[in-house]
């Protein structure tokens, strides 16, 4: 009690000063409360700072990408790292990010504010309204892991002066309150116009060249690497793109370790370039050095019928990129197939302004992923294989004219002739390249039969007559390969008896491509109706006008990604099928059903270059739409908040993916039964029941996704859920050779 008191007089005497020590007002009052006998407080000793660098940042790598993802976050443009004398533990790192900045309330209740919920609160960036990639409370954490102090200078483009901050980790000891530790904030001249500066000083390890390129590759996620293109966009606050700059600066000079340019651009086969010329003539030109290519000014014969409408003004650059690794090393082909999966395609600018959604994920404006899946043109040319714009000069409108909704462009003459051109181009391109790389990629025809019976009575045919031609000549050494061969055939006779439900299932695959090419025909029209209503809706409707669109943009989303998983498929051989891509493009598209539903769905990606075997592509869409068709429905049976994870990674040499949810779950005794097939947990449907709703549950579902993944010589199975899960299965196929991706694969 004693303490108590003399601890009171002290804190007393302390705020009664005129010039108060307020780091010493707050020691104190830890004490004082410390001496309470009747009330414990929980405390946080200052050492938990290091504590936390250290293990929730494990390698050097993920802490810098978790700063440039700040930068990300802040709706940066641009993110350039300078290491500086980093060949030994010492040196320093400037990061500097030419984002929104921090204003001092940002600053002091954000950055210094350890489990905010400013993450959870504003999940969108302000400007750009870009997905938050940084973990939370991440950023200073990783600051600390890398090196002993941080500066950070800020300013907002608003703000007069500048703020800094300088924090030294090493105050953070044991024995001390957290609290009690300060750092002076204090106001500089702006040396920019926004943005922040973080400077992290006696770096904790050294900094090799290749450490410093996995760091790059860590962040390529990220990339929408279009230096190359025009940033006006014509529409408010649309993501100008993001990218970021590696330098090393050793002894005063300064170095280029990667960047858009050295990593992903460099990497290309060549450059395209095309243009049309006042008096209407198409020229195309190559500049391919990797393949000892140079062309210039090719005329391009176009469809006559567009030659007398075809304007001048139009041209377009486009790199071309070819996924082996004469061109692009083994170090940097996962970061150049993230940028095209993510960023690949050729965009469109109309007087300097881009014109959406032309370009876009899953837009196939100039029709190169259905002359992919047909094989009429040598050479791979999907939209991923290039990474480029156009760009058409027609300030009158006279020849391309926007829609009513400001979406894309109206489909006249005018834009098939500037199609057909940047098409007909880029393919011509692929075609002399393929033949410089003596390629040959149209597959040889084999003799089809009109059907699985014909088949099986064509192999039983040639097996008597092998039969009856060879075991007289050694019987013993060829009797069992017969017998084999003879039980093989019964296996199939009992899978034809499947055949009528899978040609069920087959006549519905066609129906999706019949309906999602009539849907996307009335688009426009959609489009049009809708920005018709929003001038005549009173205020009231405005709302429910707006959540119209939003479903009208869903519904479009969906069936771009069917259109293209059906044409994807068609008249195609079998790839080796990039995991990361397909599963981001499946949560891409299901996303907004899932928040309607509000139920949350994550995916941890464990590691990169998950290529699995020769597959389609389509088979993974069935397989995760199956799976997820079952975990709607399981949830729906509980009154718990719905959750999904997707797993995906590596292991012994496969590749797997882990698909889980907390639904109702399934009975342990039924986890083998679950992939027979016609077994099912849901009710026989009622008379009323949609065509859509008796397939889906047919139980067929899971048998189809079994028999997918077999012919993959993978397995699936249901294994014990993640905690906070009741359901998960596992999938594994076997990892794709180097040598079995093919050029085209992208």
């Amino acid at each position: 009690m004693a303490k108590t008191k003399d601890l009171q007089i002290e804190l007393m005497n302390l705020l009664g000063r005129e010039d108060v020590d307020l780091d010493e007002v707050l020691t104190l009052t830890a004490q004082l409360a410390e001496s309470d006998e009747n009330r414990v407080r929980f405390s946080v000793d200052a050492s938990h700072i290091d504590r936390l660098g250290r293990e929730l940042v494990a390698k050097q790598e993920t802490a810098v990408a978790e700063l440039v993802k700040n930068g990300y976050d802040a709706d940066a443009k641009l993110v350039e790292l300078t290491f500086i004398d980093v060949d030994s533990p010492g040196g320093t790192l400037e990061i500097f990010d030419n984002g929104n900045g921090m204003t001092r309330s940002q600053l002091i209740n954000g950055f210094m504010r350890l489990s905010t919920t400013d993450k959870a609160d504003t999940p969108f960036s302000p400007l750009y309204k870009r997905a938050r990639a940084g973990r939370k409370g991440i950023g200073r954490f990783a600051a600390q892991r890398l090196g002993t102090k941080l500066t950070i200078i800020t300013q907002t483009k608003e703000s007069p002066n500048a703020l800094k901050i300088s924090v030294d980790w090493n105050k953070y000891t044991a024995h001390k309150e957290l609290a009690t530790i300060s750092h002076i904030i204090s106001e500089l001249p702006k040396d920019r116009p926004q943005g922040t500066l973080l400077v992290i000083e006696n770096l904790r390890d050294s900094w090799s060249r290749t450490q410093i390129s996995r760091a790059y590759r860590y962040t390529s996620e990220l990339l929408e690497p279009y230096p190359l293109s025009k940033e006006k966009t014509g529409i408010k606050k649309i993501d100008p793109g993001f990218n970021t700059a590696f330098y090393v600066q050793q002894n005063g000079e300064i170095e280029t370790v990667a960047d858009v340019e050295s990593v992903i651009l460099k990497h290309a086969v060549g450059v395209v370039n095309g243009h049309i010329d006042d008096a209407g003539r198409a020229y195309w030109s190559f500049d391919g050095k990797k393949v000892g290519l140079e062309i210039k000014d090719q005329p391009i014969d176009i469809n006559t019928k567009y030659k007398q409408i075809i304007p001048g003004g139009i041209s377009f650059q486009a790199h071309y990129f070819i996924d082996d690794s004469d061109y692009i090393p083994t170090s940097f082909k996962t970061v150049v197939r993230n940028a095209l999966q993510e960023n690949g395609g050729i965009r469109l600018y109309r007087n300097g302004f881009r014109v959406l959604p032309f370009g876009e994920k899953y837009d196939d404006w100039l029709r190169l992923e259905h002359s992919s899946s047909l094989r009429s043109v040598l050479g791979p040319h999907r939209n991923t294989n290039f990474m480029g714009y156009v760009s058409v000069n027609d300030p009158e409108g006279i020849h391309f004219q926007e829609t009513a909704s400001r979406e894309g462009l109206v489909e006249n003459d005018a834009f098939f002739a500037l199609r057909e051109f940047v098409s007909m181009s880029l393919k011509a391109a692929a075609v002399v390249v393929a033949h410089e790389r003596d390629r040959k990629p149209l597959p040889r025809q084999t003799k089809r039969y009109k059907s699985p019976e014909e088949a099986l009575d064509a192999f039983m045919g040639k097996a008597t007559k092998l039969s009856m031609n060879i075991l007289d000549k050694r019987p013993d050494e060829l009797k069992n390969d017969v017998i084999e061969m003879q039980v093989a055939a019964k296996e199939a006779q009992k899978l034809i008896e499947e055949i009528p439900m899978l040609r069920v299932l087959a006549g519905l695959g066609l129906m999706i491509g019949e309906f999602t090419h009539e849907i996307k025909l009335a688009f426009g029209a959609v489009r049009n109706a809708l920005d018709l209503m929003r001038k005549h809706v009173s205020e009231e409707g405005q709302d429910s006008l707006e959540d119209l669109g939003s479903l009208f943009i869903s519904i479009q989303s969906f069936a771009r990604y069917f259109d293209h998983a059906v044409v994807d498929n068609a008249h195609r051989g079998l790839v080796p099928v990039d995991l990361v891509g397909v599963v981001g493009d499946f949560k891409d598209i299901v996303r907004p059903r899932l928040d309607e539903l509000k139920i949350d769905i994550s995916v941890i990606q464990n590691d990169y270059d998950l290529f699995t075997k020769p597959m389609h592509n389509s088979e993974w869409t069935s397989i995760l739409f199956n799976l997820y068709s079952n975990s709607l429905k399981a949830i729906k049976k509980t009154d718990v908040k719905g959750k999904i994870l997707v797993e995906l990674g590596e292991q012994d040499g496969k590749i797997y993916l882990q698909f889980s949810d907390n639904g109702i779950g399934i009975p342990k005794e039924n986890w083998e039964q679950v992939f027979d097939a016609f077994y099912t947990t849901s009710p026989q449907p009622g008379t009323t029941a949609t065509y859509s709703e008796e397939l889906t549950g047919s139980g067929l579902g899971l048998k189809v996704v079994k028999d997918i993944i077999r012919t993959a010589k993978g397995t699936i199975e249901v294994i014990d859920p993640p905690e906070g899960y009741t359901t998960s299965f596992l999938i594994e196929v076997p990892k794709a050779l180097p040598e079995e991706i093919p050029d085209d694969a992208y």
